[in-house]
């Protein structure tokens, strides 16, 4: 019997009525998170310094503040892409709005310099200090910015005036204070006048590093006289460079309470698990249907027996399945998520280009993606000061004893156990590719006739056997056609 996903059946079903991302993130310590839903008004403050002002940009200050707004909340009719509110309005279904303003540039006391050789001073001399300059400024309006109501901040986005890495040597080696990360900090909720616990800060250069390389006729990158790529940013129609959002979606991510699927530890050997194709992992096309689902964008359809279904496009459609031996209680556990993918949406354009003219393209054909997502809660014991793993739960316990997390991370040194990935993108041919720092191809997607588990099988991170075959059928462009066979 042929069903759709909106139609739950005797073995199809949508109720959690466990923990949710959001509530043990909490327990975490991140106290809050930018809403995932409804209308959100983020606040854009740009900062540059007296040894690095705006106008030493190459659009100047007035034009860079313009050139910010349409980054942030411009119409993806006006860009090469989509801006940071374009973009989640598109990725969430609508269910994200996000509004808001960019401020005048705000200059801090402490220069440029003097903060790239002490990064720990980024709060008290930069971050809070634009907060209080604002709040003076504008006494009335901090409670514009907390649409949940729950006394922090929802969104504050810092704009520094400086390239990100900046080789010039005042600046030494190895400062990483001016790059693009999320940062959080110690703030006590008030409601009458919202504070500030996380924020996102990155250069204003990102906005013009999508573009191309020069190449020679057999494809290879040519180099000028000081050794370095010949590179070309996009220009409009009047040959100012073109505006682009992809790390500021990467970001904005963060904000909301995603994790970097990339590995930390690459250095370590440890590799990618998500192939590099994502938003959170290489910046680039939207977000999987995991992402979405922790962010209650999509309502994933749980098949715990043997049924047949047509997997709408997640692309167009909020629809992904997942398969377990037993119907999760929440999100939080181990399964298999399945999505439908199309080179279509917020996809498109990363599959037809390189962004940055050196990153991986999204896959270019449609298939399915099969993520092996091991989102399990740990309970950790605390006793003198030291945490002892405890168990995995479904549910959780409030007392001072305890400490509870998701077990696992994309990164082995951040992992309960360094072999279990939280989010893993399984390939068609059965052979983890990622571990040879490998990136996903469309040879990794499961098309028409193909199987799961391949020959070389699977087995779930908690021991128990996969006792289902997964069928592929025809695939077009409303949906694809999946049979799960129970073999119980």
């Amino acid at each position: 019997m042929l069903l759709g996903l909106l139609q739950p059946q005797a073995n199809l079903s949508s109720a959690f009525s466990g923990p949710t991302y959001r509530q043990l993130r909490q327990l975490e310590g991140y106290r809050t998170a930018m809403p995932a839903t409804g209308q959100v008004k983020m606040l854009v403050i740009p900062i540059q310094f007296t040894d690095a002002s705006c106008d030493l940009i190459l659009e100047g200050c007035q034009t860079t503040l313009t050139n910010i707004h349409q980054a942030f909340f411009g119409q993806s009719e006006t860009m090469r892409w989509h801006s940071v509110a374009s973009y989640y309005h598109q990725s969430s279904y609508g269910r994200l709005t996000i509004t808001g303003e960019v401020t005048d540039w705000f200059t801090p006391s402490i220069t440029a310099v003097a903060l790239s050789n002490d990064r720990s001073l980024l709060s008290s001399q930069v971050i809070n200090p634009a907060i209080e300059s604002f709040s003076q400024a504008n006494p009335t309006r901090l409670s514009e910015f907390d649409a949940d109501g729950d006394g922090y901040l929802d969104a504050v986005y810092f704009i520094y005036s400086l390239t990100f890495n900046p080789d010039d040597e005042a600046y030494g080696d190895q400062k990483d204070v001016f790059w693009a990360f999320v940062s959080y900090q110690g703030a006590v909720s008030n409601v009458n006048r919202p504070t500030l616990f996380h924020y996102a800060w990155s250069s204003y250069d990102f906005m013009y590093q999508d573009g191309y390389y020069q190449r020679s006729a057999n494809g290879k990158v040519e180099w000028d006289d000081n050794n370095d790529p010949i590179f070309f940013p996009w220009l409009d129609g009047n040959q100012q460079r073109m505006v682009d959002a992809h790390v500021y979606i990467h970001e904005t991510g963060h904000l909301l309470g995603l994790q970097d699927y990339y590995t930390y530890d690459q250095a370590k050997g440890d590799w990618g698990a998500t192939g590099a194709l994502d938003m959170m992992d290489y910046n680039i096309g939207d977000h999987n249907g995991f992402s979405k689902s922790l962010l209650g964008w999509v309502n994933p359809t749980v098949v715990t027996g043997t049924q047949t279904v047509t997997l709408a496009p997640l692309a167009e459609q909020g629809q992904v399945l997942i398969i377990a031996n037993q119907h999760p209680q929440t999100l939080l556990q181990e399964y298999l998520l399945i999505e439908y993918y199309q080179p279509l949406g917020l996809n498109q354009k990363d599959s037809q280009e390189a962004y940055a003219g050196r990153y991986p393209r999204m896959f270019t054909q449609p298939g399915i993606k099969i993520y092996h997502i091991d989102a399990r809660i740990g309970r950790w014991i605390v006793e003198n000061g030291q945490s002892t793993f405890d168990q995995y739960v479904t549910s959780i316990t409030i007392q001072n004893q305890y400490r509870h997390r998701i077990a696992s991370t994309n990164t082995a040194s951040r992992s309960y156990n360094p072999n279990h990935k939280l989010i893993h993108l399984l390939e068609a041919s059965g052979i983890n590719t990622f571990r040879h720092r490998g990136i996903a191809t469309n040879t990794t997607l499961f098309q028409t006739g193909m199987s799961f588990p391949t020959t070389a099988g699977f087995q779930w991170h908690q021991g128990a056997a996969f006792p289902f075959l997964i069928l592929f059928g025809e695939m077009n462009a409303s949906g694809a056609t999946i049979t799960i066979q129970d073999l119980r």
